[in-house]
């Protein structure tokens, strides 16, 4: 099972390569993309496999990238927040 998280990016060319070189150096594949790390807010959600969500945190802590988890479904998510809303709202412009 995957496990969605949020990184946030500087609005800068290779910000996202740097948020994945940091993954690959702890041997964690990324499941899953969605966003636009060069937008302004630099927003990326990502999923990696539930038994690798810690160290995949470390690791991108440790890089100096910020990390936040989606909220869990039944934990007051709305539709609109987290994951669910960043594919039902579509691209940020």
């Amino acid at each position: 099972m995957s496990h969605w998280f949020t990184i946030h990016l500087k609005p800068a060319a290779g910000s996202l390569a740097a948020a994945t070189a940091a993954l690959a150096a702890a041997s964690i594949a990324v499941e899953g993309i969605v966003g636009s790390p060069e937008s302004e807010d630099g927003v990326v959600h990502l999923s990696v496999a539930e038994p690798a969500l810690d160290r995949a945190i470390a690791a991108l802590k440790s890089a100096g990238i910020t990390v936040s988890l989606e909220a869990e479904p039944g934990a007051g998510a709305s539709a609109t927040e987290g994951m669910i809303g960043a594919i039902l709202n579509g691209p940020r412009t």
